[in-house]
């Protein structure tokens, strides 16, 4: 697994999207097996309006070694106050939107090692290996949808260099996986 593709989704979005190309390149350039877990953060800005569910924000990295079956494995990522990474967010605070972070919880952090340690051991045997990472966020509305756009913006740390925009001011309106809306957003 020379490059793990990174794929972020918000909302359960699997849809493409148009990644800024700065992030785009920095992703690209990123070994996931070499990134501290712990550091990895996202952030996701939503209307007021909308709210995470709990325990709907979620890692799913997703693998398969050559002339094996696919693995997965899905990690509920833990929320942590907007206060703690708030001087590297503050320029993206938006009037009527709400920020909410998460992290791997800690306790899932072994896991995740051994599914690290399993894909080097892989390599290192030269079986080529191919995955991808995955985030989400599954929301509610706290009212009924509202007429127009309705933009989400998510962002990804790798590390304490700082977050990276993902997808910026995506539109929910967009049909998503054969999904309407008020199947992606229900009310809380």
């Amino acid at each position: 697994m020379k490059k793990l593709a990174l794929i972020t989704a918000t909302l359960c979005l699997s849809a493409c999207t148009a990644i800024p190309l700065k992030t785009m390149y920095r992703l690209a350039t990123t070994d996931p097996l070499q990134l501290d877990p712990q550091a990895l953060r996202t952030a996701t800005r939503m209307p007021d309006w909308i709210a995470p569910r709990p325990e709907g924000a979620k890692l799913v990295i997703t693998s398969q070694a050559e002339g094996k079956p696919e693995q997965k494995e899905t990690f509920v990522l833990q929320a942590i106050p907007l206060a703690l990474e708030q001087k590297q967010l503050e320029l993206e605070a938006k009037s009527g939107f709400n920020l909410y972070v998460y992290r791997i919880n800690p306790a899932d952090l072994p896991r995740l090692e051994a599914y690290r340690a399993n894909t080097k051991a892989l390599k290192a045997a030269g079986i080529k290996v191919k995955g991808n990472l995955g985030i989400s966020v599954d929301a509610c509305r706290k009212m009924a949808l509202p007429e127009g756009k309705i933009p989400v913006t998510n962002y990804l740390r790798l590390d304490e260099s700082g977050y990276m925009p993902l997808v910026v001011d995506y539109d929910l309106r967009q049909e998503v996986d054969g999904k309407n809306l008020a199947e992606l957003l229900p009310p809380c």
